[in-house]
């Protein structure tokens, strides 16, 4: 059945939990001493800045897919609305589903951490909203020389706030995987997200509306990045995180992302499912909404607890050592998003291929196979598995990495190493939280 992330057995992994923990807590315990003994100068930012793939502007061959992609993005976010609102309720028989908690949702960040920000060139808001800008006129840059840029106080509250309602549809809304359901919460908001567009500019489209936030952030580890002028960059993996921008609420957006994904897996536990099975459809709204905040507040009290006694340390104030250290967060986010949808994606990207021909669900076969079944076996069970693991303990070496590199950016040689020990425990606290939910998922 689609989406249910738990697809496969992930308690199956080819070695038990304990070792996998002690690897874990090992290999970050060796990275901080490494990390401690030869990294004693900040390097990512400078390193960030990267190599000129192609010059300021893109070669036309390369301008030329780009134009493709956004068409294709375009027509597809059409058409999955128009069959989230008239095609068949049935959610693995239409195309709107998949499209979103797939393709989008877990597809552009996999994408985005790996390659670089995609989502960044074709989205679909962006290109509605630079169309509109043409018939209309910008709407502010005459008047406003911050086009593109809300209120200080505003900052990314707003994508935080549209995470968490992304995050609730998915994993708390009783008819949150349904067709109609979703289309109206997508034409939604695609309808506000334009009415801030033309308020505050297209360029709120790439930097403030929560897809695209957190695709940009997560685009940020990536060895590909793209200049102001259009033109691409190569860089070394997570540099670009140590200039990423941080605004008041980007800790919380993460946090918030963060938090969803330990609750999806904390639910196909068998804990969770003992928790929340009963009751069903709207009577377990409550129960569901306090889990999903309940797994946010966890995660949110230890990334306190690193900062609190980097605090300690240092001196410095709670609220800029928190912005400070967001970046940190990224890796763990992305990690955490391949391992628990990892079965998911590779399984139900070929359902999306198979929807492409009856995106309606109405009997259509436009290319052939709208009748084709998932290969579950595509690729191995003990590959997935592997995937998994590696993924949590890359992006906690990464947070690591990125955690370290600002320590010693911004405090004296003899705290930067101290003020990160209760990080490094952090850390060791979430790859043991995500390995419990792998194996008992």
């Amino acid at each position: 059945m689609i989406f249910a992330h738990g697809v496969g057995s992930r308690g199956d992994l080819p070695l038990p939990l304990w070792m996998f923990t002690w690897a874990s807590a090992v290999a970050l315990a060796l990275s901080f001493v490494a990390l401690g003994t030869l990294w004693t100068t900040p390097r990512l930012a400078k390193a960030g800045e990267g190599r000129s793939l192609f010059g300021q502007t893109l070669p036309s061959p390369v301008r030329a897919v780009q134009v493709v992609g956004q068409a294709a993005a375009l027509l597809l976010f059409v058409v999955a609305i128009a069959a989230g609102l008239f095609g068949t309720n049935e959610t693995g028989n239409n195309l709107m589903p998949v499209t979103l908690y797939v393709v989008v949702w877990v597809g552009a960040q996999v994408v985005g951490g790996l390659v670089g920000d995609i989502w960044r060139s074709i989205n679909p808001l962006y290109t509605l909203a630079a169309l509109m800008e043409k018939v209309t006129g910008p709407r502010r840059e005459q008047r406003d020389a911050s086009l593109g840029t809300p209120p200080a106080a505003v900052g990314q509250w707003w994508a935080a706030a549209g995470l968490f309602g992304f995050l609730f549809l998915e994993l708390v809304h009783p008819t949150g995987s349904t067709p109609r359901t979703l289309g109206i919460a997508v034409l939604a908001h695609a309808l506000i997200s334009l009415g801030f567009a033309w308020f505050w500019g297209t360029r709120w489209l790439q930097t403030h509306e929560p897809f695209s936030a957190l695709f940009t952030w997560i685009g940020e580890m990536a060895p590909i990045t793209s200049n102001e002028g259009g033109g691409l960059r190569r860089r070394p993996l997570m540099s670009g995180l140590a200039r990423m921008p941080v605004e008041t609420g980007t800790v919380w957006a993460l946090l918030i992302v963060l938090g969803g994904t330990t609750f999806d897996g904390f639910a196909e536990s068998e804990v969770g499912r003992d928790l929340f099975d009963e009751p069903e459809g709207w009577g377990a709204v409550v129960p569901l909404t306090l889990g999903l905040i309940g797994s946010i507040i966890v995660v949110a009290a230890l990334y306190s607890v690193g900062i609190w006694w980097t605090r300690r340390v240092t001196g410095f104030e709670f609220a800029e050592l928190r912005d400070a250290f967001a970046p940190s967060l990224v890796p763990i986010v992305f990690g955490y998003a391949i391992a628990h949808y990892a079965q998911l994606l590779v399984d139900e990207v070929q359902s999306f291929v198979f929807r492409l021909s009856d995106p309606f669900g109405i009997g259509w076969d436009l290319f052939g196979g709208a009748d084709g079944t998932i290969d579950f076996t595509i690729i191995s069970v003990d590959l997935i598995a592997w995937i998994q693991v590696l993924a949590i303990l890359f992006g906690h070496i990464g947070a690591v990495t990125v955690a370290h590199d600002r320590s010693v950016e911004l405090f004296p040689a003899k705290d930067s190493l101290r003020s990160q020990f209760a990080m490094l425990l952090v850390m060791v606290g979430y790859s043991t939280l995500g390995l419990w939910l792998l194996m008992n998922a």
